[in-house]
């Protein structure tokens, strides 16, 4: 059952791996020869700005060869369906989503293939601060009933899987967001969430902890993880275009993320986790 506004697809557990392999195995075989056989040019994977420092890794150490692409969930929607006569192959072979709208979306309109949808990786979300020593080994909770913590900002709701699970955070009993509630601002994205706290316009704010992650740990400022269990999850999706013009490297660059140890190793170096039940 697919739930909207950021909860998870029931697609979990090594026997759905499996069949996502089978059926990507099982697709390249019934490929024709002369499509198996396409050239070695490089696919085109198109992505939310979230995987830009992940995505820019990869291209230099996955054995599939990519062009990275990025844009908003909203602009790559927008490109897709508006493509000139209705023909996609210049713009993307493989979608890579925050969400699971943006592919749903597509898989509805027949321009990616439903059977390749997968959730390949999950995204931590963190409450970060600029100041270096606020969040550091600090519950924020206690931060702010002691009014260490004086303003914040948070996303929408009802746009971005962010927003949800940050606002189901502000909603517990026990984060009394309520003592600041005159200095509580919110946005519609978690971009701009995070300029608010760079510009130092805001104390705080939730965001994902790939907006700060990098691969020699070197985070700016300081952050709070929110446990998993105070928020629905936050996964991202992989989808492949219906009209891929190279199909069989682009099914090979999806086992490549959902399976690969190694894909999830540099994954988690820029701030996902991978995909597991409680």
């Amino acid at each position: 059952m697919i739930k909207l506004l950021g909860t998870p697809l029931a697609l979990k557990g090594k026997f759905y791996l499996k069949c996502a392999l089978c059926c990507l195995a099982l697709s390249a075989l019934s490929l024709p020869l002369n499509a198996q056989a396409q050239n070695n040019n490089p696919i085109k994977v198109c992505a939310v700005p979230q995987l830009y420092q992940a995505l820019n890794f990869l291209q230099d150490h996955s054995k599939v060869k990519f062009e990275p692409h990025f844009a908003t969930a909203n602009e790559l929607y927008a490109q897709i369906s508006n493509a000139p006569n209705n023909d996609t192959t210049l713009l993307c072979d493989v979608i890579l989503s925050s969400d699971e709208r943006l592919p749903i979306s597509l898989i509805r309109s027949q321009k990616a293939v439903g059977s390749s949808m997968y959730p390949f990786a999950r995204s931590p979300l963190v409450l970060w601060s600029a100041d270096p020593k606020l969040l550091n080994g600090h519950d924020p909770r206690l931060l702010i009933e002691r009014k260490k913590i004086t303003s914040f900002a948070i996303a929408s709701a009802n746009l971005t899987p962010v927003g949800f699970a940050s606002n189901q955070v502000v909603k517990r009993n026990d984060f009394k967001i309520s003592l600041i509630k005159d200095r509580v601002y919110k946005s519609d994205h978690e971009y701009q969430v995070y300029s608010m706290v760079a510009n130092g316009n805001v104390q705080c704010g939730l965001i994902s902890k790939p907006l700060i992650a990098s691969i020699n740990n070197k985070t700016p400022g300081s952050y709070y993880q929110v446990p998993r269990s105070w928020h629905s999850d936050i996964q991202y999706y992989v989808v492949l275009l219906e009209q891929s013009k190279n199909n069989a490297l682009a099914q090979q660059f999806i086992r490549y993320l959902i399976s690969n140890q190694q894909a999830h190793d540099y994954l988690k170096g820029f701030g996902f986790e991978n995909i597991t039940p409680e």
